[in-house]
C-alpha cells in the first residue's frame, strides 16, 4: 500500500525544489568556513557545468546555501558556520540524479570553525528521462472548476521508499487554451535506472483516459515500470483528458 501524496496543482509541476536561506544573527557573524570542489559525471569523470550545488546544514537553526558550477564543474560556497553539511546537486535538463533524491546517501562535509574544505568531488549518476504526454482535446485543463479553481492533476512516480516525485512540464495551459486545435502537454522526470518504480496519475477534477481515450478505472492509473541499463528507449506514458468531472 502506497502512501498517497496529493499535489493539487494545474498541469505544470515545478521540477526543482526551492531552498530557503535562513541565517540567525549568530550564524551570520561566525560563518567563515567554506566548501569548494567539482561536480563530475560518475562514469566519464567529465565536469558538469551549470549545476546547482546546495549545502544543507545538519543542525539548528536551519541553513541552506547554494551556487552554480562553472565551466569546469567547479564550485565554492563561503560564509558557513562550523558543523556537518549534506551536499545536493541539481543538474540542468534532468540529465543526472540529485544525490539527495531517490533514497540515495548524499555526500557530507564536516567543517571546523574557519575551515576551507577543498577538493570535494561530487559524482553524479546519469538519469533515465521518463516522458508523459497528456492530450486535452476539449482543453478542459484551461477551464475552471465549479468553485473557480484550475483543475488539479497529479502525475509522477512513487519511489522505492514510498516517496512521491512529481513530474514537471514546460507547457502553459493558458497559452495552449488560446491556440487552435487540441492541446497537448509534455511532462518529464529524471528517474534512476534498474529500479522498480510506479507511475501514478489521478485527478479530482478531470476525467482521465488512456492514450487511446478509454476512460481509466477509478479515474486513476498506477503502472509499474523499470528502465534497465543498456535499454536505449526510456519509458513513456500517454493519457487523454476527456473533460471536466461533473
Amino acid at each position: 500500500m502506497f502512501r498517497f501524496f496529493r499535489a493539487a496543482v494545474g498541469p505544470i509541476f515545478v521540477g526543482f525544489a526551492t531552498y530557503a536561506l535562513i541565517i540567525s544573527p549568530a550564524i551570520a557573524q561566525t560563518g567563515t568556513a567554506s566548501i569548494a570542489g567539482t561536480v563530475l559525471d560518475a562514469k566519464t569523470l567529465k565536469p558538469i557545468p551549470g549545476a546547482l550545488v546546495i549545502v544543507n546544514f545538519q543542525g539548528m537553526p536551519p541553513l541552506a546555501k547554494n551556487t552554480k558550477t562553472g565551466g569546469a564543474g567547479e564550485f565554492q560556497i563561503q560564509g558557513l558556520p562550523a558543523g556537518k553539511y549534506a551536499l545536493c546537486v541539481q543538474a540542468a535538463g534532468d540529465s543526472y540524479l540529485d544525490p539527495c533524491a531517490w533514497g540515495a546517501t548524499p555526500s557530507t562535509v564536516t567543517l571546523t570553525a574557519a575551515q576551507a574544505a577543498t577538493g570535494v568531488s561530487l559524482k553524479l549518476t546519469a538519469a533515465s528521462i521518463l516522458h508523459i504526454q497528456v492530450q486535452d482535446p476539449q482543453k478542459a485543463m484551461t477551464q475552471k472548476t465549479k468553485d473557480g479553481r484550475r483543475p488539479d492533476l497529479t502525475l509522477g512516480v512513487w519511489g522505492p521508499k514510498g516517496l512521491f516525485y512529481p513530474a514537471h512540464g514546460p507547457g502553459s495551459p493558458a497559452a495552449a487554451g488560446t491556440a487552435p486545435g487540441p492541446a497537448s502537454y509534455g511532462y518529464q522526470l529524471a528517474v534512476p535506472r534498474d529500479t522498480a518504480l510506479n507511475f501514478h496519475i489521478s485527478s479530482h477534477d478531470l476525467k482521465l483516459g488512456d492514450g487511446n481515450g478509454v476512460a481509466l478505472p477509478s479515474n486513476a492509473s498506477l503502472q509499474a515500470f523499470q528502465h534497465a541499463t543498456g535499454d536505449s528507449n526510456p519509458k513513456s506514458f500517454a493519457f487523454t483528458v476527456l473533460g471536466l468531472l461533473p
